[in-house]
């Protein structure tokens, strides 16, 4: 006897056996690609807040440095400020500058961060948009 008895021929083989191979590794993808978006999304988001954060602070000092040079004119400084956001495609939120009695500037900005989902799904598109507080002083060397 030269065959063996659990030896199976190729005609045994169940003709479905691809299908649940190419189930499973569709299933690994599409797991694979959601994390990956959502990772995106977050990693976009945190740095969007960490960004605007130093830029706040930038934006607060060249209105700081308007406010020191224009002697208390909240004109120039308000536009100082606008300026410097613009530079970065973001915006100082209308109202939010104070000028403190040392002279440091205090705003708000707002920026829209890059996001593949978040921006698109109405409950959480307010994720999305990033609201920080900035302060800054003018350089007294200047």
């Amino acid at each position: 006897m030269s065959t063996k008895k659990w030896a199976r021929r190729l005609d045994d083989v169940a003709p479905d056996s691809g299908d649940v191979i190419l189930s499973w590794l569709t299933r690994v993808v599409l797991v694979i690609a959601a994390t990956a978006v959502v990772g995106f999304d977050g990693l976009s988001i945190a740095v969007a807040h960490v960004s605007a954060k130093d830029d706040a602070n930038s934006a607060a000092v060249a209105a700081a440095t308007a406010w020191v040079s224009d002697k208390g004119s909240l004109a120039p400084t308000m536009l100082a400020a606008q300026n410097s956001a613009a530079e970065h495609d973001e915006t100082v939120l209308p109202g939010s500058i104070t000028v403190g009695t040392d002279g440091t500037v205090h705003l708000k900005l707002e920026r829209d961060a890059t996001t593949l989902l978040v921006r698109h799904i109405g409950p959480l598109r307010s994720w999305a948009r990033v609201i920080v507080k900035g302060s800054g002083k003018a350089d007294p060397t200047t």
